[in-house]
């Protein structure tokens, strides 16, 4: 079987080519068939109060497309240049197969594989700044106080 198949949580809400569904009491699983329809659970949806850092600015670009709300042909050279600039900061990284793999499913039109590739990097990129800011609070502090 061909296609995109989801297993939902009873009562999930997701949108199929911007149109919301939603599944019933009890699990089930969908298979989605076709290049040209776009889903997104509602489960991974960010927020646009939270889109503060490039990664999340990428991956809030291709939930836009696949909500509908933006034209893949509109976004595609603003999402090409997201993906080249990340490339640079995740290379020889754990995030760089990840990237990868994400940029190569959106090359591909599964936007919704793109997605899914990306979301784990929202994690490893908080976890880059935090470890910057340690570091640079550490920096700031007089030599006597480092230990």
């Amino acid at each position: 079987m061909s296609g995109l198949m989801i297993s939902l949580k009873p009562n999930e809400k997701f949108l199929v080519n911007g149109a919301l569904l939603a599944n019933g009491p009890k699990r089930g699983q969908i298979c989605i068939e076709g290049n040209d329809v776009n889903v997104l659970r509602l489960s991974d949806v960010i927020h646009p109060d939270t889109v503060r850092t490039p990664v999340t600015r990428l991956y809030h670009a291709l939930q836009t497309i696949l909500s509908g709300d933006m034209m893949e042909a509109t976004a595609k050279i603003d999402i090409a240049d997201r993906y080249e600039a990340l490339a640079y900061v995740f290379e020889n990284s754990q995030g760089g197969d990840k990237l990868a793999l994400s940029r190569r499913a959106w090359e591909g039109g599964r936007h919704y594989s793109a997605l899914c590739h990306l979301k784990p990097l929202i994690a490893l990129e908080t976890a880059l700044f935090a470890a910057m800011k340690a570091n640079q609070s550490r920096e700031d502090q007089p030599v006597a106080m480092r230990a």
